[in-house]
């Protein structure tokens, strides 16, 4: 097989599985959403990223002790950031139960937390995608 053949076909067959869909994973919000309600995850961390036309400071760590977020850090530095504007997972759920239409998500196939969270916004020709990621339980003695 000639060398530049090797990564094209590399290539396709990535494409090819990555365009497959799990089908074990949960398909609406009510399945992710009791996915991850039967795992009892109080406390954990998770890191966030927003791309969007609005202030960007890059990925945060955000810290959820008994269901109430404690801590979000800016992965970059380690630097410490107000809370608010950062969710658990159950209020992203709230969230996205309420939202207007054009919302597309994605969730986490083992545990149902929502991985990607796409808003549209035709009025103003403008949208965020949220990136969930790298989440974790943590210890109590973890957070403290």
């Amino acid at each position: 097989m000639p060398n530049f053949v090797r990564p094209l076909v590399s290539a396709s067959l990535l494409l090819a599985f990555a365009s497959c869909s799990d089908s074990t994973g949960p398909k609406t919000v009510s399945e992710a959403e009791s996915l991850w309600q039967s795992k009892n995850i109080s406390n954990y961390s998770y890191v966030v990223d927003d791309a969007c036309f609005c202030v960007l400071t890059g990925p945060v760590k955000v810290d959820v002790f008994g269901g109430q977020v404690v801590r979000v850090t800016l992965v970059a530095t380690g630097a410490q950031l107000p809370t608010a504007g950062h969710y658990t997972v159950d209020e992203m759920f709230d969230q996205i139960r309420s939202a207007r239409p054009g919302l597309t998500v994605v969730f986490d196939r083992a545990l149902g937390y929502p991985t990607r969270i796409e808003r549209c916004c035709i009025e103003n020709d403008s949208g965020s995608i949220t990136t969930i990621s790298s989440l974790v339980r943590l210890d109590v003695v973890t957070i403290q």
